[in-house]
């Protein structure tokens, strides 16, 4: 994991990577190589009291030239 404070606007930078967003400063503030990496910023206990969309969030940031995948 590699901790970063860059804006949502340059995550193309990250294409292939996971990376962990935060809501209320709309920055990037981790990216790792497997979402394991990273998934002690964005998990929390049951007990915390933090509201819904005010928690980090992870994804994986896809290349340029991949579209969407569907399964029906």
């Amino acid at each position: 994991m590699k901790k970063v404070n860059v804006s949502t606007n340059k995550m193309s930078q990250f294409a292939g990577k996971w990376v962990v967003v935060d809501p209320l400063k709309n920055k990037i503030i981790a990216v790792g190589n497997e979402l394991s990496d990273i998934d002690a910023l964005v998990t929390r206990l049951a007990t915390d009291p933090r509201e819904p969309g005010t928690v980090p969030a992870a994804f994986k940031v896809p290349y340029a030239n991949e579209g969407p995948h569907y399964i029906l």
